[in-house]
């Protein structure tokens, strides 16, 4: 597929020249600063990049974000479909330039309809999937080389148009060929992970969604399928499935019901093998009961960073309680070892909204938060841990 550079200066920036923005520690009163590169940002706060230009596409709260760990790159899908975006593309970020590119013009509303087997399908001879709210249900397959995407469309309004398309598949994206491909192999329907969250197990290397239980891709007759490996759950919506890769299992971060709770799922020896959940309540700093936040697992050092936002809860007649649009957010480290979340005294940024766009750069050895308005330009920020300077 062609790929479209989304810069006019391409050739201009230079990390090591680039032009930084500090947050102060409330997280609202930015000031300005010059030099240094992602090797060495200042600990423990978020920095701006004076990234390249973006045009043609806006950040959307209903996307997702993976890390794309052979090339050191984020790749970024998803749209909001109810009637504002129909954003189909796969839009990845070099941090190591700056840059922005985006991989294929978005697939014409024309061109959605139902293949012969029923699935939906857009695009021409390369087929493309339809816009869609994917939430955290994107991750990056290193084996396969690419994006599995396992979000559904139950939010695109095209669909009642086309009733015949009754079969949304687990779509995957080749870096290597920029091609899509329909998953399972069999044709067969999916599961219905509308809304769910998605990792993928480096050890078994095998793909996990969870959404009213656990579910893994695994091989079978030539092709793949997913498997429930168990039906236990404890979670509605808008949530994070993270891959903690040192010690082999997953963490559950936030909820439509705004928790602050982390649940540990460890998956069983072999792909499709029932696991076991845990319920952990941290100790330390309290983080604020919270939906739909960035969360990314560090690598290096072992422990998670999350973005909650700090929300409010007004109480109701009926006893019951409403949570009003959090105008900050706040950076917590949470040590699974400990179990204990450790806020950044620095890391305070503006309000988030939905964002489910964070990961850990181990090239860098940095947090790449994407963020700004819905609808808006997008904005990267990069923030280096320092845990021992937190513990100190």
């Amino acid at each position: 597929m062609p790929e479209v550079a989304h810069d006019v200066f391409r050739n201009r920036l230079v990390i090591g020249l680039a032009a930084l923005t500090l947050v102060a520690g409330d997280g609202c009163s930015p000031t300005s600063a010059t030099g240094g590169d992602l090797n060495n940002l200042p600990p423990n706060r978020w920095v701006k990049l004076d990234t390249a230009p973006v045009s043609g596409w806006t950040r959307q709260g209903h996307a997702g974000l993976a890390y794309d760990s052979k090339r050191g790159t984020l790749l970024i899908f998803g749209s909001n479909t109810h009637g504002l975006d129909w954003d189909d593309s796969v839009h990845e970020f070099d941090p190591a330039t700056l840059r922005w590119t985006t991989h294929a013009a978005l697939a014409p509303q024309t061109s959605y309809r139902a293949d012969d087997k029923g699935r939906a399908v857009a695009g021409g001879q390369d087929l493309q999937p339809w816009a869609m709210h994917t939430y955290g249900g994107v991750a990056y397959d290193s084996q396969r080389d690419g994006l599995i995407v396992t979000a559904r469309p139950e939010h695109n309004p095209i669909g009642k148009k086309i009733p015949e398309a009754t079969i949304h598949p687990t779509w995957f994206y080749s870096q290597a060929r920029r091609q899509w491909q329909m998953l399972p192999d069999s044709g067969e329907a999916p599961p219905k992970f509308f809304a769910s969250a998605a990792a993928y197990d480096e050890r078994r290397g095998v793909p996990v969604a969870y959404h009213w239980g656990i579910w893994e891709l695994v091989p079978r007759d030539g092709g793949h399928t997913w498997v429930q490996a168990t039906k236990e759950g404890h979670h509605h919506m808008h949530y994070s499935l993270v891959y903690d890769s040192r010690r082999g299992n997953f963490a559950v971060f936030g909820d439509y019901y705004n928790i602050n709770d982390v649940w540990i799922y460890t998956p069983g020896p072999r792909p499709g093998e029932a696991g076991r959940w845990e319920e952990r309540k941290p100790r330390g700093d309290e983080a604020p009961r919270s939906q739909h936040f960035p969360v990314a697992f560090d690598r290096d050092q072992g422990v998670f960073l999350l973005v909650p936002g700090n929300t409010e809860f007004e109480e109701l007649p009926n006893g019951k309680e409403r949570a009003k649009p959090a105008r900050s957010n706040s950076s917590f480290v949470y040590d699974p070892d400990d179990n204990r979340y450790i806020r950044l005294p620095e890391g305070d940024m503006p309000a988030l909204g939905m964002n489910f766009m964070m990961a850990y750069d181990a090239r860098h050895k940095a947090f790449l938060l994407v963020t700004g308005a819905s609808g808006g330009v997008p904005s990267v920020w990069a923030l280096k841990l320092d845990l021992a300077g937190l513990r100190r």
